[in-house]
């Protein structure tokens, strides 16, 4: 860890004595901002650089090298690299451009050249194509930012440089300080996943800030990630979530997933917070690194205005936390100090008139109650409040109660600017809305993540090589599903109507009968399915009809037949599926299925193993979990049966690696049993 987080001596290769350049810059952050240790400028022509001995070659230098920085053009980085494994430079951070990111073969060539020159050595690579890293602490910026951040105990993690140096200067107007800043550019060697491992024993960083743009090795972050956050808050903001690429979804599931999903499910079983633009990024570390757990959902408003007050009890509900009522003696002390036109009840309103005693007997009451383990407070500026006095109140309350996270939204613009400075000042974090303020009160919730391990695989996978990519034919579908114990209803593929009113018979009317084509996957787009069928006439009418449509619509598709299946109008329809995530691996599915699959997009995702907890806190994050519960007088639906479908898909997509997607769409649920209306799988 020393040798990337506090080297002791330091070689920049393509040192330069010109103002101005990358080289220049690098090398006068590190020799006028504080940093103590040995710096050795790199330059061919030798001399001297900002009046440091320069040398031509990093092998000519007498000492030991912790970190070599390489800022000379992309081609020639590879021999200095090779230079540096010879020295045994522990560290070397490529700042140069011109590898992988400039999507050329050259420069993916480079970047593997560098990849293969230090493979099996010690030495480990940042970068390329990367800002820098910053350690505030030792003084130490070896970066080509203008300056240090102040010291503090936020490591940002950030893939661009320009968005680590934007977010270092939004920091300072909330007064935010940082262990450490790392530019990690096209990862090429150390990854995400390295600088958490980097980061989880350093005794300066308390919480880690990661702006990604990819990442590499999903699994690997989730379980890094689980074991971090028991001692370290972790923030993420991915950017590349948008809808495009969702176009090529071949299921409802690929449709209705995408990244976005794969990020939340990431989040959501690991206890990352997931952080949606760079500003709740920057509330986010705020927030996290000055305030101390929030123990309980349990909080008080204190407000001098009804409206805005209103607008948190609502924020409230909506993040998670709850306005308990007070205790007696809480109440009798607010009595004490506060109007009888007050709101005693929480949220707390002190009256528009509010001066700095009633605020305080406020905030001394709640701080004192059992019944209460955190505090939004929020001020308007009324032409009688003594806003910046509220405010010193506020930074000396807090600390008389130390494990009590506060949060505070002073509203409006110039009025209360001086009062958030000395908020800030004091580590109280302060937002522009109350429902901000909730919100990142919330997040001082401590996060339980429930510890999965990975199924072991049910033998060796079904599904062998030989069978074709695409749409799985229904009779291997249904094999595949009776060997993990998923039995479909009664079916048949019938090649003509006289086989389709056999087949109808042994099964048993009434029946539903689909297209059977491995190029149609939707069948309903194309008049491929007629439901209810409950006699041979009938029968015989829609096996014409289904040929007619699909003729119409797909002249050209290979028609092995029409399926047949007994039709059990049960319950409420649910859709199950479960795609394979480039980043994460298999993702599951559960939402409200049918016909408005997509239009209502009730969905809860997780990414396998999912066990017996997860499957049951999936159901009940969706909107649709109280038609399961039974609504207006209906029963229970069949929940556990459910749930061990989420469960069964799970070890099917982690035992069968040749599945892409899987849709079980409608599922169809009753008070006592399920069944699978239409499945459909897709090979890779």
């Amino acid at each position: 860890m020393n040798s990337i987080l506090e080297p002791k001596s330091i070689a920049i290769i393509g040192a330069s004595s010109t103002p101005g350049k990358v080289g220049h810059d690098i090398c006068k952050n590190l020799l006028t901002q504080g940093y103590d240790g040995s710096v050795y400028p790199i330059n061919p022509k030798g001399g001297e650089i900002l009046g440091v001995k320069a040398y031509s070659r990093i092998a000519d230098v007498p000492n030991t090298v912790d970190l070599a920085i390489i800022v000379i053009p992309a081609t020639t980085v590879p021999d200095a690299v090779k230079e540096c494994v010879q020295k045994n430079v522990p560290t070397v951070m490529i700042i140069s451009a011109g590898f992988s990111e400039v999507h050329t073969e050259q420069g993916r060539k480079l970047e593997e050249q560098v990849l293969q020159i230090v493979a099996n050595t010690p030495t480990k690579i940042i970068g390329p194509n990367c800002l820098g890293l910053l350690r505030p602490s030792i003084g130490m910026n070896a970066s080509f930012a203008k300056e240090l951040p102040p010291n503090g105990s936020i490591a940002l993690v950030s893939q661009s440089g320009a968005m680590a140096v934007a977010i270092m200067d939004g920091a300072k107007e909330a007064n935010l300080g940082f262990s450490t800043v790392a530019s990690i550019g096209n990862k090429a060697h150390l990854d995400e996943s390295d600088w958490l491992e980097l980061l989880e024993n350093d005794p300066k960083t308390h919480v880690v800030g990661f702006y990604l743009e990819s990442i590499k090795d999903g699994q690997r972050f989730m379980q890094i990630a689980k074991r971090i956050v028991q001692k370290k808050h972790i923030v993420l903001l991915k950017s590349g979530v948008s809808e495009h690429g969702k176009t090529a979804a071949s299921s409802h599931t690929g449709a209705l997933a995408g990244n976005d999903a794969a990020i939340d499910a990431a989040c959501l079983q690991t206890g990352i917070h997931r952080a949606r633009n760079s500003g709740e990024l920057l509330n986010m570390l705020q927030v996290l690194s000055t305030q101390p757990v929030l123990l309980s959902r349990n909080i008080a408003i204190i407000t001098n205005a009804g409206g805005p007050g209103i607008l948190a009890t609502d924020a409230a509900e909506k993040y998670g936390v709850h306005l308990p009522s007070f205790e007696e003696k809480t109440l009798t002390l607010l009595k004490q100090y506060l109007p009888t036109t007050a709101g005693l009840v929480n949220p707390i309103d002190v009256i528009g008139d509010a001066d700095a005693k009633r605020y305080k007997a406020a905030i001394e009451a709640c701080g004192n109650d059992q019944n209460i383990d955190g505090m939004c407070i929020i001020l308007t500026p009324q032409v009688m409040t003594p806003v910046e006095e509220i405010a010193e109140l506020i930074v000396a309350s807090s600390k008389k109660f130390p494990l009590m996270p506060i949060t505070t939204c002073f509203m409006g613009g110039s009025s209360v600017q001086t009062a958030r400075h000395i908020l800030q000042a004091g580590s109280i974090p302060t937002f522009a809305t109350p429902e901000q303020a909730v919100q990142m009160l919330s997040m001082l919730q401590k996060r339980t993540v429930v510890s999965t391990q990975i199924q072991p695989k049910i033998g060796a996978a079904v599904l062998g090589e030989n069978l074709p990519s695409g749409l799985l034919p229904e009779n291997s579908a249904k094999e595949l599903f009776a060997y993990y114990n998923l039995p479909l209803p009664p079916d048949g593929v019938a090649k003509d109507s006289n086989e389709a009113i056999v087949l109808a018979n042994d099964i048993g009317y009434p029946v539903v009968a689909k297209i059977s084509s491995p190029d149609i996957i939707h069948k309903t787009d194309v008049g491929g399915v007629v439901a209810n069928i409950q006699n041979d006439a009938e029968l015989e009418s829609a096996f014409s009809t289904i040929m007619h449509n699909v003729n119409l619509h797909n002249p050209n598709a290979n028609i092995q037949g029409i399926f047949i299946q007994k039709f059990l109008p049960i319950g409420n329809e649910f859709i199950l599926g479960a795609m394979r995530d480039a980043t994460f691996g298999p993702l599951i599915m559960v939402g409200l299925g049918g016909i408005y699959t997509e239009l209502f997009k009730d969905t809860s995702f997780r990414i396998a193993p999912v066990q017996t907890v997860e499957s049951y806190h999936m159901l009940e994050e969706l909107k649709a979990w109280k038609l399961l519960l039974g609504m207006r007088g209906a029963k229970q639906s069949d929940i556990d049966a459910v749930a061990k479908i989420i469960q069964t898909l799970s070890t099917i997509m982690l035992s069968e690696p040749r599945i892409k997607e899987i849709d079980i769409n409608p599922l169809l649920v009753g008070s006592s049993d399920v069944v699978f209306a239409d499945v459909k799988i897709i090979l890779s």
